[in-house]
């Protein structure tokens, strides 16, 4: 595991209006989008720092209705795009298009949904059972991306990005923010997320910025956390500039984080977020385990990639007070 921070001295970048965000569950809970539970994990405390100064907890997003966070920017976006009399299509390695597919049922708007062969089948049959046009190809999440865009252009359906939408980043990262403060009475001191796009990251960062009076990038607390298979922010971060397109040389057990960072996103975020933690492929597995052993949680290889950090023992810098890790995801396909 190491640790790769974001460089010193960058131009900070005002968030967007987050009224869409403090007002998200009121809006939604009449359709089953469930509040984030957050929580205590004594049990994970000493292997995240031996010390003593480190209390764990856990956001169980894994137990939204979808069973991933991603339904929330789903239907912020889709809501917008049915304001604007659109239908929408999408590129996703499974999550998303699912919370696309919902929002699209549940506020009757049209929805495809482009996922690479290889995403999970649990997530595809989520996508379909939802009622969306579903349609597969053969290469990366990229591909399915570029696909994706051309069919929005040729039908004039709105494209959302998974993470480069700011209303997409405003529904998964921010409203996930603003009810963890609430839940802890408080702003965590370290968050860890899983890292893709970066959406979810950058949403939190702004939340936690708003409740805590802040101006963004005052207090770097959220941490990416992404897989050395596919280590984009990372390598992002110390190139200075976004890596936009890349294909993993190997299978990964987080497909869910696979692919490259638009310029814009890559901006948002550098701005928002403290830094990523690349992780290793076996840390990820272990993670899994460890939640179903020790916390009686199945979850996805993508939503484990927080857990590795407090798993294996936190960076020295990373120790200490309230650390939160986002649990992300449950659509894991079982093994036979």
């Amino acid at each position: 595991m190491r640790l790769v921070p974001v460089p010193p001295g960058l131009v900070r970048r005002p968030s967007p209006s987050l009224e869409e965000a403090r007002a998200f569950h009121q809006k939604f809970a009449p359709l089953g989008v469930r509040q984030c539970a957050v929580i205590r994990a004594a049990v994970l405390d000493e292997r995240a720092d031996p010390t003593g100064t480190t209390r764990v907890w856990l956001a169980y997003e894994h137990l939204q209705i979808t069973g991933s966070f991603k339904v929330r920017g789903a239907l912020l976006a889709t809501s917008r795009a049915k304001k604007d009399g659109q239908g929408v299509v999408t590129a996703s390695a499974g999550n998303h298009g699912a919370g696309i597919a919902f929002a699209a049922h549940h506020l009757g708007v049209s929805a495809t949904v482009v996922v690479p062969a290889t995403a999970p089948e649990k997530k595809k049959n989520r996508i379909a059972a939802f009622g969306a046009k579903l349609i597969e190809i053969s290469g990366s999440y990229d591909d399915a991306e570029d696909h994706a865009k051309e069919l929005a252009r040729a039908s004039g359906s709105r494209f959302v990005s998974a993470y480069d939408d700011e209303q997409v980043v405003i529904g998964n990262g921010a409203s996930l923010g603003f009810e963890i403060t609430l839940a802890l009475g408080g702003i965590p001191d370290v968050v860890l997320a899983p890292f893709g796009g970066g959406g979810l990251s950058t949403g939190l960062a702004w939340a936690f910025a708003e409740d805590a009076g802040e101006a963004l990038g005052a207090s770097r607390r959220v941490y990416g956390v992404q897989s050395e298979v596919s280590p984009v922010m990372a390598k992002s971060l110390v190139d200075g500039r976004a890596i936009e397109r890349f294909t993993p040389r190997t299978r990964t057990h987080a497909e869910g984080l696979e692919g490259g960072i638009s310029q814009a996103a890559f901006e948002r975020a550098r701005s928002a977020i403290g830094g990523v933690l690349v992780v290793e492929e076996f840390s990820i597995a272990s993670a899994m385990a460890l939640a179903l052993n020790e916390l009686g949680q199945v979850i996805e290889g993508s939503a484990a990639t927080a857990l590795v950090p407090v798993a294996e023992g936190l960076p020295t810098a990373l120790r200490g007070g309230d650390v939160l890790c986002v649990v992300t995801g449950r659509n894991v396909d079982r093994a036979g």
